[in-house]
């Protein structure tokens, strides 16, 4: 009678493991399958973004305009996240600058500072855009505003690049 009262425990101790490794697996698959699907809907984001150079002009020896054209299926949201990065040659002699630009909501960034100046149905015409305001919408153009320092040299090749919250990049040569 000892033997099957410890036989019945034994059995117990077994089942309740194999449970607690059966809810385990469950709950770890779960989480696969969530990862699995963020990876599909980021995949998908990247796959259907895409953004094209309208120009880049510096209008001031330091104020540098990008003008940008979203010319794939994703709207973008997050302009806090983008990522502005110019390579170009100083005008003080300092050689190649290169400077990842810091987003400011303010309509005059200083030095070192990029902001979003508008989103445009047609940036040349400055026709403002009219389905929802402050998001970049699939077929709308955008004007980024870059304050660097020091100034850009004269007749200098040099870059702009911006990264949209998607991970697309453009870029684009500019002079002075």
């Amino acid at each position: 009678m000892s033997s099957l009262i410890v036989a019945l425990f034994a059995v117990m101790i077994i089942l309740a493991a194999m449970a607690g490794y059966a809810t385990s697996s469950v709950r770890s698959q779960d989480q696969i399958n969530h990862s699995v699907k963020l990876v599909r809907d980021t995949a998908g984001d990247i796959s259907r973004t895409s953004v094209a150079s309208l120009g880049a002009t510096v209008t001031t020896n330091s104020r540098l305009d990008f003008t940008v054209h979203n010319n794939g299926q994703s709207d973008f949201r997050q302009v806090s996240s983008w990522d502005v990065v110019v390579w170009y040659h100083g005008a003080t002699g300092s050689g190649l600058e290169i400077e990842r630009l810091t987003y400011t909501t303010s309509a005059t960034p200083s030095a070192g500072e990029w902001t979003l100046t508008g989103i445009y149905e047609d940036a040349g015409t400055s026709d403002p855009e009219v389905y929802q305001p402050g998001i970049v919408n699939p077929g709308e153009e955008f004007v980024i505003r870059a304050e660097l320092g020091p100034a850009v040299a004269t007749s200098s090749s040099n870059t702009v690049t911006l990264a949209v919250e998607q991970g697309i990049a453009v870029t684009e040569v500019f002079t002075n």
